[in-house]
């Protein structure tokens, strides 16, 4: 099916605002276009603070949201979209507040470096020292439920909530309680390209990729596409969300697919209608805040089963 016309009027309005394709828009005036269409902040919680993680790449902002002082929150680390090279902590603000309310869950959003200054490995090298701050339980989260740590992340937070799921487990380290992604891609591969939109299109996936992985030769590797693992047993159970419009689709249902098949609990969902990009659209696309319901929902069964 086509674009709902909810979504399509979002996609139209996008492309009026936008004299070019992204991939043809300097990336620092892209990064500067996208912060300042921001969704204003009018979700007030009991504590959002920004924190720096020491890092070997020179510390990692992050920006924690509290709901309460309730000891024992169960904790989401949430990495931002943005094709690991535009996007900031102020982007997911107000989306945030409120799934952290919701939740009742401690979120703690991820500032990692972006490229093309800072290639592939660095922002899941980022991700990671965020989450062994996390599953340290230091005093900066306050008694925090690392039982019940999640990963999370939108589109190139979601590849990066699969690649870091991968990584701890080949390393047996610490899983997360479950792994959310809204339309990250498992592997760098445009396997739909007749759903090209303003919001995203072959051409920005390339380039996005390019910037982040600038050897094709090197977007096969396990950092880049983890999908490719031929083992996919023993990975911790996955929210995974896509878009019936957008390039990278297909390759990530196969992606949820195959992880059932090795025996991962896996809840895959597609929002017809849809395209790459919906998910903190709650305000103008119904979809988008039943999709936030459902992560709500997912949120409280992980949470409980953990307990």
């Amino acid at each position: 099916m086509p674009l709902s016309p909810d979504a399509q009027r979002v996609v139209d309005n996008s492309a009026a605002r936008m004299a070019k394709a992204m991939h043809e828009i300097p990336v620092a005036e892209l990064r500067a276009a996208l912060a300042a269409s921001a969704i204003p902040v009018v979700t007030p919680i009991h504590q959002s603070r920004d924190v720096v993680v020491p890092s070997a790449g020179g510390g990692v902002r992050v920006r924690i949201y509290r709901p309460s002082d309730d000891p024992g929150l169960p904790v989401v680390q949430w990495m931002h979209s943005g094709g690991f090279a535009v996007g900031n902590l102020d982007q997911n603000e107000e989306y945030l507040r409120k799934l952290s309310i919701a939740s009742q869950a401690v979120i703690v959003s991820v500032d990692y470096r972006l490229a093309p200054e800072h290639p592939c490995p660095a922002a899941l090298d980022d991700c990671r020292e965020v989450w062994e701050w996390i599953t340290s339980a230091p005093d900066e989260l306050r008694s925090v439920d690392v039982t019940r740590a999640v990963l999370a992340g939108e589109s190139a937070g979601g590849a990066l909530s699969f690649a870091l799921s991968h990584q701890l487990r080949d390393e047996g380290l610490p899983l997360p309680a479950a792994q959310i992604s809204l339309y990250g891609t498992a592997v760098m591969e445009v396997t739909n390209p007749e759903h090209a939109t303003a919001l995203l299109s072959p051409e920005d996936c390339y380039w996005f990729w390019g910037m982040y992985v600038p050897d094709p030769a090197d977007r096969n590797s396990r950092q880049a596409s983890p999908g490719l693992a031929p083992d996919l047993g023993g990975l911790p159970p996955a929210l995974v969300v896509t878009a019936e419009i957008d390039p990278t689709r297909d390759g990530t249902e196969e992606y949820a697919r195959r992880m059932q098949e090795a025996g991962v609990q896996v809840d895959l969902r597609r929002y017809e209608g849809m395209m790459h990009g919906f998910a903190t659209m709650t305000t103008v696309l119904p979809a988008a805040k039943e999709l936030f319901d459902r992560i709500v929902d997912y949120l409280a069964e992980v949470f409980t089963r953990q307990r």
